[in-house]
């Protein structure tokens, strides 16, 4: 049975010079482009440049776009050229067939793919954000866990990867938990920019074909509509059309968090090394076999895809860069791109930010024992007792513990340069 087509001639256009069926528009930028066609609708009524009736119209052919019945009419490629039209006129021709207007003369009234679409895009963000916040919180309270949890697992730190000074497991997850916690306000600070809006600028930003009783409710409405509070137009409308770097900003904050993600991630997959040939300080919970030959391998399979994640979204955020870069004279061309790329970085990295907390850290067992033996048979004492026993002491004591084979604390005793009271409580930190 042939599905019953909604679309128009636009729509079927861009199918042709853009056949990249890889995937098409996502529904998040769809439905935001849905409610700015319905907050359009009211207030072209209230400027007198639509009809109520036709209007209302509108509004309940939104009404059912966003209720989901009709997702499968939206159809234009997520890669295309035209900053953006085809998706514009996709969705104007799906409301003017079921509401019987005119997609550009009625449904796109008052506004051009110019302003809707770094609008949608900004809506859509503001959501997407709000929830990828949200499980950032939540992981950033995992490892508030673990590091009460750990605060006493004393072990060896390293800096360049070699031997250190002592510290303990807690204060490790700690340090991601607050490296975590700042990488929040970035992304925080960057959503500020999002609720200025180019709504109103139509094609270049300065206000051609949109009345001002128009621009002043649409925000109102657009309020109403997408519940997000604060909804305002940018001083310099143009200011929005021209340039793109709001959404650079956004995607650069995610991409520092993912990074800082990928660096934990490598941290924790060198402590698991092993268990028996490596470092083996913490393990994972098995998740899934490791290996297709190698019997009871376990891999850390979550921890290796918070890195991809990171190679994913690094790249992502690069095109996003270079498509504002080429955001030409008084509008940024290559937003379709942006839009697709800044979407997809959103919605993986809210995922990713869960399974991480869930099935990564919350998996995490530690092995107490080796933490300690890897800490006692190194040199990292040796910081915390040059102020007692002088550098030139320390340097004999380590000289021989490498030569021996012994612990520092071993020769410092048979030596009786401390005692084991004194030694303990030096150590201790």
């Amino acid at each position: 049975m042939k599905k019953n087509i909604l679309y128009g001639p636009q729509t079927k256009a861009s199918l042709e010079n853009f056949p990249f069926d890889y995937h098409r528009v996502m529904l998040e930028f769809v439905y935001a482009m849905v409610m700015i066609k319905k907050a359009a609708a009211v207030a072209n009524y209230k400027a007198g440049k639509l009809e109520k009736k036709l209007s209302d119209k509108i509004v309940l052919a939104c009404d059912e776009i966003l209720k989901g019945k009709y997702d499968d009419q939206f159809v234009v490629s997520a890669h295309h050229g035209g900053a953006g039209t085809s998706v514009n006129m996709n969705v104007n021709e799906v409301i003017g067939t079921l509401a019987g207007a005119h997609p550009n003369d009625h449904v796109n009234a008052s506004q051009s793919t110019n302003d809707v679409n770094p609008s949608a895009l900004k809506i859509t963000s503001i959501k997407l954000t709000t929830k990828l916040l949200k499980s950032l919180d939540y992981l950033i309270s995992v490892f508030d866990e673990k590091s009460k949890e750990y605060r006493d697992v004393r072990k060896l730190a390293r800096t360049h990867i070699q031997d250190a000074v002592p510290t303990t497991l807690g204060a490790e997850f700690g340090s991601y938990r607050d490296i975590l916690k700042r990488d929040k306000k970035r992304i925080e600070n960057a959503l500020n920019y999002f609720y200025e809006l180019n709504m109103g600028g139509t094609a270049i930003g300065n206000k051609i074909n949109a009345p001002q009783k128009y621009i002043d409710n649409v925000y109102l409405e657009l309020q109403k509509i997408s519940g997000i509070k604060n909804l305002k137009p940018l001083e310099n409308l143009m200011s929005g059309t021209s340039s793109d770097t709001d959404f650079c900003f956004l995607s650069s904050g995610v991409n520092i968090l993912c990074l800082d993600i990928s660096k934990i991630s490598l941290d924790l997959r060198f402590m698991a090394s092993g268990p028996k040939g490596g470092i083996g300080e913490i393990s994972f919970k098995e998740l899934q076999p490791g290996s297709s030959i190698m019997p009871g391998k376990v891999n850390p399979i979550v921890a290796e895809t918070m890195n991809q994640t990171y190679y994913l979204v690094s790249g992502k955020n690069l095109s996003i860069h270079q498509a504002a870069e080429a955001s030409q004279l008084e509008l940024g061309v290559m937003l379709p791109i942006i839009a697709d790329s800044l979407i997809i970085i959103l919605k993986i990295v809210e995922t990713a930010l869960r399974l991480f907390a869930d099935r990564g850290i919350k998996n995490i067992v530690v092995n107490r024992e080796r933490c300690l033996e890897h800490l006692e048979k190194s040199t990292a004492y040796s910081t915390l007792l040059t102020p007692r026993l002088g550098y030139d002491v320390v340097s004999k004591v380590v000289k021989e513990s490498i030569a021996t084979g012994k612990t520092m604390r071993e020769i410092i005793l048979e030596k009786k340069l401390l005692t084991k009271t004194e030694l303990d409580n030096l150590l201790k930190i």
